[in-house]
């Protein structure tokens, strides 16, 4: 290489060192010395891809099925200050700014701020006036906090159905407990929205997630429409207080379904809670009862009222008719046990309606432990429903307890005691899922509460009635619908309707203790369905431990019969339909 190509290469060299050294060195001022200001600068020109730092969305809502509100949200405006914030030769001046906003003396807020605490509720639910004072005010070390807070405007009236929302366990926020809020907790959370955003460059758009926290967005929950109806609701609950408290009852249940969809119209239970006020319930072993709904919660022995599912077997699996007829001895024995009618008498010759109306316990004895098969009568127990959960959408729903031939706490005389709703435990929407299912021509339905969800773009899910199974025919529920009719124009006249045609049957539980049957006190109930032959409504009434009359036939009919005169005319059925 001669002297002048060598001299070339050289200038080359020394170039591109140069041209190097200069771009390191701007590297270096663009990374390092102005790094803050173009990441800043950068994150301006990102578009978010959901705009400004979002605040919390509220709960979905719940309605009844006119639209009345059950459940709601409103903000809650929380005043907040930081007296490390504040500087001591600023803390009179605050508090002079402070006491009119808050109708605090001076004295008593400088004596707060000079706590020098990090952050200090002053108010915990401010009026819309001193939050706009305290935006005014413009100070760091004062500000406001929102928050959802969840409303419940019927109080009392629909507790159970609804349920309630509390704070959970380990940090996860606020969440719905038993109830439409336990069930549908999920849907009626806000729906929290993966943080990120678009940055642009010269090869187009792309997704770049932001800083944990940087972004928090979220969507409404879903709002729920149900199918409570808020006026047979306050008329079920108004019915039920009068008759605990006329019948010196602890306590009570009424459920209202429609036969035809298993849509329920009304859930009350007696005494309620308020629950915006759950947390003076929680935690007290006394009280927390309260909180469950005893209606899908907590099981009970039916008594005589579960003869409607014995008898219903017999005459669908054509062991029998109505026009049957067999020797009432006044009691009789079954798996060494013996079963004696609720008088103690003995009523001779009786046939299949003689049984319900008189409620003889040894007619249905009889019909499980002499003419049916027990394979047979308990594939209808199933069939029915009973110790599986109806699937209604509340939460806390229990199973119940059947003992079946072959499990390994059987016993023999569970045949006979069954028959008559005794050693079988059941809630009370699995009994008027069960009756109900005989006002619908046999088609046993799954009971629901939500008849819509509404989804945040307004979409619609509609709620699709579900037939569970046929556990009898049309024709035997026909049958067994006038039988039921005669037990209430011939055995339990308290519970008939003036202007309509009604069928039902009483209950009357003794209730199990550790030590045996408790003697002194019952479960009186009263199942029963109308107007026949066309019936729109099925009701349970369950009374706990009444002192007034142990019988159902007195009391649970009672309160039967003074609703149902209410809810049919609700119903647009007139008199004589």
């Amino acid at each position: 290489m001669d002297e002048r190509a060598r001299r070339r290469l050289g200038l080359i060299i020394f170039l591109l060192a140069l041209f190097t050294l200069g771009l390191v060195h701007r590297l270096f001022v663009v990374q390092v010395v102005e790094g803050a200001t173009y990441a800043q600068e950068g994150m301006e020109q990102r578009i978010p891809d959901l705009g400004v730092r979002f605040p919390d969305a509220p709960r979905g809502r719940i309605r009844e099925r006119g639209g009345l509100l059950l459940a709601t949200n409103r903000v809650r405006h929380t005043i907040m200050a930081c007296p490390s914030c504040v500087p001591e030769e600023a803390v009179d001046t605050l508090a002079d700014d402070l006491s009119p906003i808050l109708g605090w003396s001076p004295g008593e807020i400088a004596a707060l701020l000079r706590g020098r605490e990090e952050g200090v509720v002053l108010v915990p639910d401010a009026t819309p006036e001193q939050v706009e004072a305290v935006e005014r005010l413009g100070s760091p070390a004062v500000w406001v906090e929102d928050r959802w807070e969840r409303e419940y405007p019927q109080k009392d009236l629909t507790a159970h159905v609804g349920g309630f929302v509390g704070y959970g366990e380990k940090g996860e926020g606020r969440v719905g407990y038993y109830g439409l809020e336990g069930f549908y907790d999920d849907v009626l959370r806000p729906r929290q929205i993966p943080p990120v955003e678009r940055e642009a460059d010269g090869s187009g758009t792309r997704l770049l997630p932001l800083e944990e926290g940087e972004f928090l967005a979220s969507m409404p929950g879903e709002d729920l429409e149900t199918t409570i109806d808020l006026a047979m609701q306050l008329a079920a609950m108004e019915e039920l207080e009068r008759g605990v408290q006329e019948f010196q009852a602890e306590s009570g249940i009424i459920i209202v379904v429609d036969p035809r969809t298993g849509a329920i119209l009304a859930m009350a239970v007696y005494p309620s809670y308020d629950p915006r006020e759950y947390y003076k319930y929680a935690g007290d072993p006394y009280l927390e009862d309260l909180l469950e709904n005893p209606a899908i919660s907590l099981h009970y022995e039916p008594g005589s009222v579960f003869k409607i599912v014995t008898m219903a077997a017999a005459l669908d699996s054509g062991s029998v008719t109505p026009d049957t007829t067999y020797v009432d001895p006044g009691e009789m024995e079954c798996g060494g046990e013996s079963n004696p009618n609720w008088d103690g008498r003995s009523y001779g010759v009786q046939d299949m309606r003689g049984v319900l109306v008189h409620s003889l316990n040894t007619g249905v004895v009889w019909l499980t432990c002499r003419v049916m098969d027990r394979e047979v009568f308990y594939s209808y127990v199933r069939a029915f429903g009973f110790g599986q959960r109806t699937g209604v959408d509340l939460d806390g729903e229990v199973t119940g307890i059947v003992h079946y031939p072959g499990d390994l706490d059987w016993e023999d005389a569970f045949l006979g005691k069954n028959a008559y709703g005794q050693g079988i435990a059941v809630t009370p929407l699995q009994m008027i899922s069960a009756v109900a299912a005989v006002a619908n021509g046999g088609r046993l339905m799954q009971p629901y509460v939500v008849e819509r969800r509404i989804q945040p773009d307004g979409s619609v899910l509609k709620h699709q009635p579900v037939v569970r199974g046929q556990p009898i025919t049309p024709q035997t529920a026909q049958a067994l619908t006038e039988m039921l009719v005669q037990v209430v124009e011939e055995g339990v006249p308290l519970a008939r309707v003036p202007g309509y045609r009604v069928a039902g049957k009483t209950g009357t539980a003794q209730i199990p203790t550790p030590w045996g049957y408790d003697p002194e006190n019952t479960i009186a109930s009263f199942a029963g369905f109308g107007p026949v032959p066309d019936p729109r409504l099925a009701i349970l009434v369950r009374l706990d431990r009444p002192q007034a009359s142990r019988w159902g036939s007195e009391t649970a009919a009672v309160v039967f019969s003074r609703l149902a005169a209410r809810l049919f005319p609700m119903m647009g059925i007139p008199p004589g339909e």
